[in-house]
């Protein structure tokens, strides 16, 4: 990506290159060439084969130069692996490894050069080398690489204006990443021809860099010009205010707001002034659910019609943008994917310059007009948007995010991290690993009469899981592991052929299966090499399989890699109670937190907590479930209107609506219930249903800690109360009990850690449900007679500081005399 600053666009020789020549299809795992092994082992190979060469051999060369546009100084700049003045003799073009040794030394030459421009087979010339490490058998290449060569004339060219050169060499090293066999390409040019050549190249990339100027400016002048949107609601300001200096001052702070306070816009505000100030270079807005991005999107285009100009992209998971009804990248099953590369620059630049949203329904426009996938349009787009809203994935997970899209700006990105409590679950999971020994199955099958060689390294890995396996047998289902190191090289020399294999063949029947376990052995490669004290490692055994899972129990080390390299980060919640436990664990033990006080009237929320009531498991039955729907009946019988009911588990939901629809709710309400893995259409069916307010009361039957707990804007009086059963236990299971033994170890209390911290903050988001606006009422009921208990008491919010301790007995007349007051004060109010 290129980078603009102060009237200077700079854009790097490798970047240039890359954007222009792109071509050809998608396949299915094209990118596997990026594995972390290969990338180290190419960098041992350059300087290896950079420190064989000769005195005259200079590596590593910086080059630079600079070009006076209209508006605007345009900088290219890199580094040549190596540059050489020598002599072009037959004596070397024989020692070039990999050459036909059946041509003539006349054929030879001619062969090498390309052209016959070299005057004597004594003349000295100057050459730039172009090192590249790959999986390929180097005797099979006999052109260079279009990008590779590309990026050879760039540095040759770079290099004889400056020298003054009348004809430079170019010479692509290739050499394999294994067998260290190394074969040369070479290439000579007049200064003349490759300025004809560049002269192309640079008027094709100054259309893209007046296009990112113009747009910057446009840009910087809208966000100065732009005012807050709204009247500061009560806390607003102050939230504002702290986030805005937190980005001046490129600090990475937590920050606690209630529901409604409006957190969207008091961060993202801030923000754009950043933006426009040139302080800053990209807006990552990242959330966890699809509908805080909606919000996002709902604030920007607000903005917009206030005078922003902004080109803001958010990124859609590829399974709900593509066309296919089977998602297959692969360019004989799908039309996009073939020939994807030649089209998308072009269809990039129509999208970009159309002055439209960069909405998803623009994106499939575009990519339907240019014939190009969807999801890559999206994600070329990013690169060159100012705000990009997506999930934390394409952030902080190394198997997901693009470089393209994070590391252009480093340093220079401010992060807005939305519902952030929802964030170390998905690190957990993005930093864990497992294989097993099922996974094998398919490429051991594939490969045991196709490749021997790829058979005997897969049957290696399987065999030191089975080492393991052993070493439990005696022992539980699930077992600790100090160490897993016996699986550290079978993995390592398993990926290097395997990934040569799969960039060799790119139409099989299993491809799809073979590339799937090749990205599950790279992350759990990756992760068992950077394994930290953050980790724990077990195995369990299912039926006949054998798992093993390195468990990142604490991710906050591999966050803090990326948070640290953001100009500024803030962690935004309703719900970041404790906040030395999200502090601890999110990687910012020493950023600072933040909490703004709750804007709305206390007296216009009922918080009461049943004593008779428990989600116990050992008192779990109809018994129990009958007063839960007794409660139901008491909020209806008080105040007729929509209320969510939150259960602990599908079961106890299931067990509890199963008798309501027999007793008088039934009668009085219409119950919906919440079904297991619901598709985004049925769950705006769902939540369309608060919102109609036509009929009987509505009762909606929900999972906490699922999709309807967080997330949802129900207001005035689409829903005007929550009952809560159970204080949100996660269920006990082996990872809650490792994360339980980790933190005692710690002497901190992992009770709290694995279980009480993550259920408090469940129920904390259910409740948020019910308040959303200053004009809101409603009523929360947490049924559970262990919210009563000082540890739980503890984790409650400042704001809930009073609340009621009712039974069946009493409740009928704590809800009618908080309702009544409510109507009571109406009345007064319009008397006066």
């Amino acid at each position: 990506m290129l980078s603009y600053q102060k009237g200077v666009v700079k854009t790097s020789v490798r970047h240039l290159v890359e954007f222009l020549f792109r071509g050809g299809d998608i396949t299915t795992g094209s990118s596997v060439s990026a594995s972390p092994e290969a990338m180290l082992e190419g960098s041992r190979l350059h300087r290896k084969i950079q420190r064989g060469q000769k005195a005259t051999y200079q590596s590593e060369v910086p080059l630079k130069m600079e070009w006076q546009e209209e508006r605007y100084d345009l900088v290219l700049e890199g580094r040549a692996d190596g540059i050489d003045k020598t002599e072009v003799n037959k004596d070397r073009l024989s020692d070039v490894d990999g050459m036909n040794q059946t041509e003539s030394d006349e054929e030879k030459l001619q062969h090498v050069i390309g052209m016959n421009q070299i005057e004597s087979n004594e003349e000295k010339l100057t050459y730039v080398d172009e090192i590249k490490c790959v999986y390929r058998d180097v005797e099979e290449i006999e052109e260079a690489d279009i990008l590779h060569l590309a990026q050879a004339k760039c540095y040759a060219y770079m290099y004889g204006v400056k020298q003054d050169l009348e004809k430079i060499g170019v010479q692509i090293t290739y050499c394999h990443l294994e067998t260290e066999q190394i074969k040369r390409i070479f290439y000579c040019y007049t200064m003349g021809e490759l300025s004809l050549w560049f002269a192309e190249v640079l008027d094709a990339y100054r259309m893209w860099a007046a296009y990112y100027v113009e747009a910057r400016e446009k840009r910087n002048a809208s966000i100065q010009a732009l005012q807050f949107p709204f009247s500061f609601r009560p806390g607003q300001k102050k939230m504002t205010a702290i986030a805005y200096q937190a980005m001046e001052n490129k600090k990475h702070i937590f920050l606690q707001a209630p529901t409604g306070v409006g957190k969207t816009i008091s961060t993202l505000y801030p923000a754009l002034k950043e933006l426009g100030a040139e302080k800053a270079e990209n807006i990552f807005y990242l959330t966890a659910k699809t509908i805080t991005r909606t919000v996002a999107e709902d604030t920007i285009k607000l903005l917009k019609k206030q005078g922003l100009f902004l080109s803001a992209v958010t990124i859609t998971a590829k399974e709900k943008i593509c066309i296919q009804e089977e998602m297959q990248c692969n360019p004989e099953s799908c039309e996009r994917a073939k020939g994807h590369f030649d089209r998308i620059n072009e269809a990039l630049y129509a999208l970009l310059t159309a002055e439209c949203e960069i909405s998803r329904e623009n994106i499939l426009l575009f990519a339907e007009k240019y014939k190009v996938c969807p999801y890559e349009l999206s994600f070329e787009a990013a690169v060159w948007a100012d705000c990009i809203i997506c999930d934390y994935n394409y952030v902080f997970d190394p198997h997901v995010n693009r470089k393209s899209l994070i590391e252009g700006s480093l340093r220079q990105n401010i992060y807005l991290i939305d519902e952030a409590h929802n964030l170390l679950d998905r690190a957990r999971e993005m930093y864990s690993a497992d294989i097993a020994k099922s996974d094998f199955k398919v490429p051991k099958k594939y490969f045991k009469d196709r490749n021997r060689f790829l058979f005997k390294k897969l049957g290696n890995c399987v065999m030191a899981l089975r080492k393991l396996e052993k070493q439990a047998q005696d022992r539980t289902r699930f077992r600790l592991h100090e160490n897993v190191d016996a699986m550290y090289f079978p993995i390592f020399h398993l990926i290097g052929p395997l990934e040569e294999y799969l960039a060799d063949h790119d139409n099989f029947s299993e491809r799809e299966e073979i590339v799937e376990f090749y990205f599950k052995l790279t992350h759990f490669y990756m992760m068992l090499d950077s394994m930290d004290s953050g980790y724990e490692i077990y195995s369990e055994k299912r039926g006949r399989d054998f798992l093993l899972r390195l468990f990142c129990v604490n991710p906050s080390d591999k966050l803090e890699e990326y948070i640290e390299n953001s100009r500024s980060s803030i962690f935004f919640s309703a719900t970041l109670l404790p906040v030395q436990y999200y502090r601890q664990l999110l990687g910012g033990n020493r950023f600072e937190a933040y909490q703004i006080a709750s804007p709305f009237a206390k007296e216009n929320r009922l918080l009461a907590i049943t004593e008779d009531v428990t989600s116990r498991y050992t008192r779990r039955g109809e018994w129990e479930y009958g007063k839960m729907i007794r409660y139901l009946e008491l909020c209806l019988e008080k105040k007729a209107g929509n209320y969510m009911i939150f259960f602990p588990s599908y079961e106890m939901l299931t067990s509890v609506y199963g008798m309501a629809e027999q007793s008088n709710l039934a009668l009085v309400s219409e119950l919906i219930v919440q079904e297991p893995s619901m598709e985004e259409r049925s769950r705006e069916a769902f939540l369309e249903k608060f919102r109609e307010q036509s009929g009987k009361p509505l009762i909606g039957f929900c999972v906490l800690g699922s999709i309807f707990s967080e997330g949802i804007d129900l207001t005035g009086n689409s829903l005007i109360g929550v009952l809560i059963v159970g204080t949100g236990l996660p269920q006990i299971c082996n990872e809650r009990e490792v994360i339980r033994a980790y933190f005692d170890r710690q002497q901190k209390k992992g009770y709290d850690y694995a279980y009480r911290y993550p259920g408090m903050n469940k129920v904390l988001q259910a409740a948020g449900r019910v308040i959303r606006t200053a004009e809101d009422v409603g009523t929360i009921l947490l049924m559970d007679e262990r919210f009563l208990e000082r540890d739980n008491q503890s984790l409650l919010p400042e704001e809930w500081e009073s609340y009621y301790a009712v039974n069946r007995n009493n409740c009928g007349q704590v809800l009618e005399n908080f309702w009544n007051g409510l109507d009571n004060d109406k009345v007064a109010e319009a008397e006066s």
